[in-house]
C-alpha cells in the first residue's frame, strides 16, 4: 500500500466526520508540491501541524499518518 492510499483514507475519514477545513489544508499542501518527494514532505508537515493543533482530529487519522511515515521513510528520509 502506498502512502497515497493512506492519504485517500484520511480524506475519506475527514469527509465522513465533517472536517473539511483540515482536509482542505492537507489538499493544499499536496497541490503545492512540485514532485513526489516534495508533495510527501509538505503533506507530512501538514499532518504534524494537525497533531499539534487539532489532537482530536489527529486521533481519528493517527493510524494512517503512522503508515505514511513508516511506508515512505525509506524513500524520502534517507
Amino acid at each position: 500500500m502506498s502512502w497515497m492510499d493512506d492519504l485517500y483514507v484520511i480524506y475519506q475519514k475527514l469527509d465522513a466526520t465533517g472536517c473539511e477545513e483540515v482536509k482542505h489544508d492537507i489538499l493544499k499542501a499536496q497541490i503545492d508540491g512540485c514532485n513526489h518527494g516534495e508533495i510527501y514532505f509538505l503533506v507530512l508537515q501538514q499532518l504534524v501541524q494537525i497533531k499539534a493543533a487539532k489532537a482530536p482530529v489527529y486521533e481519528l487519522i493517527k493510524g494512517e499518518v503512522e503508515n505514511i511515515i513508516h511506508c515512505s521513510k525509506g524513500q524520502y528520509l534517507n
